[in-house]
């Protein structure tokens, strides 16, 4: 059995917090922009850009209708850099706002548990 540990959380790096939310956000936006790059090539390769775009010429009865790969990919690149600013912006917002109420009410309290390793036998 092991021993419990009370720990109180009274303060968070706003500094930290930038650094962990700007390379978490870039990491998301890149694995978002890369997936949707394939999904965008193998659905142009199946053909269902074009059926798609043949549905909506029809649906509004338009002479002609094109999606552009490189304006969508330039439009997605724009927002997801617009929301890991925004994002990292409000992450390290909720971290000051977190130093403000710690200093109130004292911090989180987390409860612990020490526990002590475990020896492996031999046989």
């Amino acid at each position: 059995m092991g021993r419990r540990v009370r720990a109180v959380v009274k303060r968070v790096d706003p500094i930290t917090v930038l650094k962990f939310s700007v390379l978490f956000y870039l990491s998301m936006f890149v694995v978002v922009l890369v997936a949707g790059t394939l999904l965008w090539f193998g659905a142009s390769s199946a053909g269902a850009i074009h059926s798609v775009e043949k549905f909506i010429k029809g649906l509004f009865a338009l002479d002609s209708f094109h999606f552009r790969g490189l304006s969508i990919l330039e439009g997605a690149a724009l927002g997801g850099f617009v929301m890991v600013l925004l994002g990292s912006g409000l992450n390290v917002l909720m971290a000051v706002l977190y130093n403000l109420i710690s200093d109130v009410v004292g911090g989180v309290e987390v409860q612990l548990l020490e526990e002590e390793p475990r020896r492996r036998s031999v046989v």
